[in-house]
C-alpha cells in the first residue's frame, strides 16, 4: 500500500532500511524533521537516538559507535556541519568501520539560518564522497547507497540535502527494514591502532590512502543509476541535486526537444568522464546548482581538459541568481535568458515562511525578560549606553518590533564571546558603556560555556543572561544536557546548569524563577552594576513545549 510522505520522512526511512543503529544530532531545521521522522518509527530498543551539547559531539558519538560495528548516522544543519568539520577532517584520514554517514541539510535563501552556505565546499575540503538526491523519491535509494558505500571504502559518506526536497512530497510502500540493506560489520571493537591513532607521523600515509579510497568512489560514480540523462536536444543543462525538480517542475515536466538534461546526485568526485560525453554533444550548457557555482566551474575544468570549446553558462556568466534559493520564476528566467524561444512564465511563488520572523509566543518567558531589560536600559540613558549581543533562538524573535533587543548576534553561542570583547575593548578601567550576552540554555551548552569560562578568566566587565526554558524550543522542544528527558521522553539525568555556571569561576550568579514571579527587573539593575563577569539565569516553561514533571 503506497502512501504520500514527505522528503524527510523518505530520508528517515531510508537510513532505517539500510539498517542504522545510532543516530545522533543537534537541532536545526531542515534536517531535525528527519530525526523526529526516526523517532516516530523506532523504538529505543531499535535505534538510539541522542540529541548532544553540540555537531561535533554528534559526530564523534557516531564515529565511535562505526568503529563498535554499528551503523551510524549524523543529523545536523549547514551551519552545524561547520562544528563537526574539526573531527571529520581527521575521521577521513583513519576511515570508518560500520556504515557511517552525515546528512546535512542545507538553507539555499537563508529562511532559518543566519546564512545560506553551500556545504559542498566542506565536502571538497574534507575529501569525502558526497551525494544529492535530486527528487524526493530518489532519497531512500540515495540513503541506503551511501551506507553500502560507506562500508565499502571504510569511509564517512555525506549526503546533502536542501529545505525545498524536505519539503516535497512522493510516494513510498510500507516501511521495511530491509535485511538486504543490513550491515555486514558485526558489534565488536577491531583494535587497529595502525588505523585508529592518526598522529603527524602517519597523516602522510593516511592522505595517501584516502586518496586511493577516492578513486574507488569516482569509478563507482561515473557509472551510477543515480545520475542520468534525459533528451537529446543540442543544448544541455545540467542539473545537481534537487535543482533537477525545480527545473523539470518549471518545465511542466515537458522537456523541450532543444534541451538534453544531465542530472547529478553525485558531486564529489564528480563523473568527469559522464560529463565529458554530455559535453561533446552539446552546443552550449547551462548548470543549475545551489548555491555555489562548484559544478559549474567543474564542467569548465572538464571542458577545458578536454579541449572542448563551447559556452558554460551559470552564476558566473549572470544566467543565474548568485544569491538566494532557486524557486520556478529564477529558474524560467535563467532558461529564457540561456535559450530564446522558450519565453516561459516567470511568474510564481519565490518565497516561503521564515518562523524567525513570527512573534514570540503567549506566555513565553523571554517576553518579562525582555520588557524589564529593556525598562532597566532605558533608566540607564538608553539604547547608546548598552551594547546588547545575542544568540540564534527564540530570542531572535525578540528582534522584532517592539523590542528589537539586539545590536549584535550571529552564531550559536557566539554571544558571550563577542560580547567579552566588546567589553574588553570599551569598558576595561573606563566602566562607560554596559555589554550584555544573551543566551539561551541550549545555546549555552552548545559552545557558550567556553566563552564563559574565559570571561570569568579575563574578569571581563559584562553581564551574561541565559535564558533557560529547559529544551532547544525554536527547532521544535527538543532536549538538551539539562532537560529532565531524552529524545524520547524518557527520563534522563539533567546536567547542572547553574553550577556550571558557578563553576566557571564568574563573580555573581543570580536565579531568577519567572514562573514563581521572582522580580526579574532588579536582578537586572543589580547585575549592571556588578564588577567583572556577572550572570543570571532567568528560568520559565516553555508554553509550546515544555511538559509536566
Amino acid at each position: 500500500m503506497n502512501k504520500t510522505i514527505s522528503g524527510a520522512y523518505a530520508l528517515a526511512a531510508g537510513a532505517l532500511e539500510a539498517g542504522i543503529s545510532m543516530v545522533t544530532s543537534y537541532p536545526g531545521a531542515p534536517t531535525t524533521a528527519v530525526v523526529e521522522h526516526i523517532l516516530e518509527l523506532t523504538t529505543s530498543e531499535q535505534v538510539q537516538v541522542e540529541w548532544t551539547s553540540n555537531e561535533k559531539v554528534a559526530l564523534e558519538l557516531a564515529f565511535g559507535a562505526s568503529l563498535g560495528g554499528k551503523r551510524s548516522l549524523v543529523c545536523v544543519k549547514s551551519v552545524g556541519l561547520n562544528i563537526a568539520l574539526d573531527p571529520l577532517m581527521v575521521f577521513n584520514l583513519s576511515g570508518c568501520y560500520a556504515g557511517l554517514v552525515i546528512l546535512v541539510g542545507d538553507d539555499p535563501g537563508g529562511w532559518g539560518s543566519q546564512n545560506e552556505q553551500d556545504s559542498r565546499g566542506l565536502a571538497l575540503a574534507a575529501e569525502v564522497p558526497l551525494l544529492e538526491p535530486t527528487t524526493a523519491s530518489d532519497t531512500s535509494g540515495v540513503m541506503r547507497e551511501a551506507f553500502r558505500l560507506s562500508e565499502e571504502t571504510s569511509l564517512p559518506i555525506l549526503v546533502r540535502f536542501i529545505r525545498a526536497l524536505a519539503l516535497d512530497e512522493t510516494n513510498i510502500q510500507n516501511l521495511e527494514r530491509a535485511e538486504d540493506f543490513q550491515s555486514q560489520r558485526q558489534p565488536s571493537y577491531q583494535r587497529d591502532p595502525n588505523r585508529w591513532v592518526v598522529l603527524p607521523i602517519n597523516v602522510v600515509s593516511h592522505h595517501l590512502e584516502l586518496r586511493g579510497r577516492m578513486d574507488i568512489v569516482r569509478s563507482r560514480f561515473e557509472v551510477s543509476p543515480f545520475n542520468s540523462v534525459e533528451g537529446d536536444g543540442s543544448y544541455g543543462v545540467i542539473a545537481a541535486g534537487f535543482s533537477y525538480s525545480k527545473l523539470m517542475k518549471t518545465l511542466s515536466y515537458k522537456l523541450p526537444r532543444e534541451l538534453g538534461i544531465l542530472h547529478l546526485t553525485t558531486f564529489n568526485p564528480l563523473p568527469q568522464d559522464l560529463i565529458h560525453t554530455f559535453l561533446q554533444e552539446k552546443e552550449s550548457v547551462l548548470v543549475l546548482e545551489e548555491s555555489a557555482p562548484l559544478i559549474e566551474r567543474a564542467v569548465r575544468e572538464v571542458a577545458q581538459r578536454a579541449g572542448i570549446t563551447l559556452p558554460i553558462c551559470g552564476r558566473e556568466t549572470g544566467h543565474v541568481n548568485w544569491v538566494g534559493e532557486l524557486f520556478s520564476p529564477q529558474i524560467a528566467d535563467s532558461l529564457n535568458r540561456f535559450l530564446s524561444g522558450l519565453d516561459l512564465s516567470t511568474e510564481g511563488e519565490d518565497s516561503r515562511p521564515r518562523p524567525s520572523r513570527e512573534p514570540l509566543c503567549e506566555g513565553c518567558p523571554y517576553v518579562p525578560v525582555f520588557e524589564a531589560l529593556m525598562e532597566v536600559i532605558e533608566e540607564l540613558g538608553g539604547r547608546d549606553e548598552v551594547v546588547v549581543v545575542g544568540d540564534p533562538g527564540c530570542m531572535v524573535r525578540g528582534q522584532l518590533p517592539p523590542y528589537e533587543i539586539m545590536d549584535i548576534k550571529h552564531s550559536l553561542g557566539s554571544s558571550v564571546g563577542i560580547a567579552s570583547g566588546i567589553a574588553l575593548s570599551l569598558n576595561k578601567n573606563s566602566g562607560k558603556k554596559r555589554v550584555i550576552a544573551l543566551c539561551g540554555d541550549s545555546g549555552f551548552f552548545h559552545s557558550g560555556l567556553a566563552g564563559l569560562v574565559d570571561a570569568a578568566r579575563m574578569k571581563a566587565p559584562l553581564l551574561v543572561m541565559i535564558l533557560d526554558n529547559g529544551l532547544t524550543a525554536l527547532s521544535g522542544g527538543q532536549p538538551h544536557p539539562a532537560s529532565l528527558v531524552d529524545a524520547r521522553g524518557a527520563p534522563q539525568r539533567a546536567a547542572d546548569l547553574v553550577g556550571m555556571v558557578r563553576n566557571t569561576g564568574v563573580g555573581e550568579v543570580w536565579v531568577v524563577d519567572l514562573d514563581r514571579g521572582e522580580d526579574i527587573r532588579s536582578t537586572i539593575k543589580r547585575g549592571m552594576d556588578t564588577q567583572g563577569t556577572g550572570v543570571i539565569v532567568a528560568r520559565g516553561r516553555c508554553p509550546q513545549w515544555s511538559r509536566e514533571d
